[in-house]
């Protein structure tokens, strides 16, 4: 009988790789089983860690200033069992502190205390975790109290129309008023706080800018940025014939203009076309104090979106008729 050497060769070989893959998928087995029940006992098992809590103050009046910075961190030593510890490094609690009721209404010392942070800290763990350090024990800060004061905002701006557009508002500011802090003697002198100097070109829609507000020095404002809102629409004109009317005419006599109609051309957006009306306008003269051959003509309105007026008649001339 013929034996085949190549053959044996390879079942032997394949013999000693399915015993190798075996032994070490045992092996294998065996070690994540012992990690697992590590694991197991060290999440089960009384542990320590140290881990920074972060703090937000809350309800801390706008006219208060402290002389330092308040802590933005606690660090604490807490101790638990080894799954709980790992729920609140998970969670990443934040241990919020309110001031107002705190402090006095003059300069002063606010003062929190190692109880007090204990048991804020406390508060927002769970019941059976408990603390064994915290750094610092206690919050001491020196505050002084600035004056406060309301003003309005000056806008500093400049734009460029397109060609056959017009604004159909006055920019908006939003806010248009700001509450600014400071030394008394300082706010006093302030009436109003102005805006960076901005330009927009081409206007021809709606523009939308973020500007900044310019602090004098040694003042402190509620928010440091103002939006300023543009609308920009196309015109058009509209005509109307008026008759010219008299102001100031004296009992017993009487006006005779010459011409004593006028037509009067106005500019408006398109937007307020069809709202304007004759009755928005008023084509006036004045009685004469003294002896002038001809009086101007005036073109009055009561319309916010008519934005320019032409008249046709500028000036007119009169008779006076008095009655005997």
């Amino acid at each position: 009988m013929r034996l085949d050497i190549n053959k044996i060769k390879q079942a032997t070989n394949k013999t000693w790789m399915w015993m190798l893959q075996r032994d070490a998928l045992i092996y294998f087995l065996f070690v994540g089983l012992a990690t697992l029940f590590w694991w197991g006992r060290a999440m089960s098992s009384q542990r320590e860690i140290d881990m920074r809590l972060p703090i937000t103050y809350i309800d801390l009046p706008a006219q208060v200033v402290f002389d330092n910075p308040l802590p933005t961190h606690l660090k604490i030593t807490l101790r638990d069992n080894g799954r709980i510890l790992r729920q609140i490094q998970h969670t990443k609690p934040n241990l919020v502190i309110s001031i107002d009721n705190k402090l006095e209404k003059t300069d002063g010392k606010l003062q929190l205390s190692t109880e007090l942070l204990r048991q804020k800290v406390q508060d927002i763990l769970p019941g059976s975790t408990t603390i064994q350090q915290i750094n610092p024990e206690d919050i001491t800060a020196d505050y002084h109290i600035e004056s406060t004061k309301t003003v309005p905002i000056h806008l500093r701006a400049d734009w460029r129309l397109e060609n056959q557009y017009q604004l159909s508002n006055p920019p908006v500011l939003s806010p248009c008023v700001v509450d600014i802090y400071g030394k008394e003697e300082v706010i006093a002198t302030i009436d109003s706080i102005a805006t960076d100097s901005i330009f927009v070109d081409q206007l021809h829609d709606i523009v939308t800018k973020d500007v900044a507000l310019l602090l004098p020095t040694g003042v402190r404002a509620s928010f440091s940025t103002t939006t300023v809102v543009w609308k920009a629409e196309q015109f058009t004109e509209k005509s109307f014939d008026l008759p010219i009317l008299v102001e100031g005419l004296p009992y017993g006599e009487t006006m005779h203009l010459f011409p004593k109609m006028t037509t009067v051309t106005i500019r408006v957006g398109i937007s307020h076309f069809a709202e304007v009306k004759a009755a928005d306008l008023r084509a006036v003269c004045h009685y004469p104090n003294h002896e002038q051959s001809t009086l101007p003509v005036e073109i009055k309105t009561t319309n916010p979106h008519i934005t320019q007026v032409r008249s046709s008649i500028r000036e007119v001339e009169y008779i006076i008729e008095r009655q005997l």
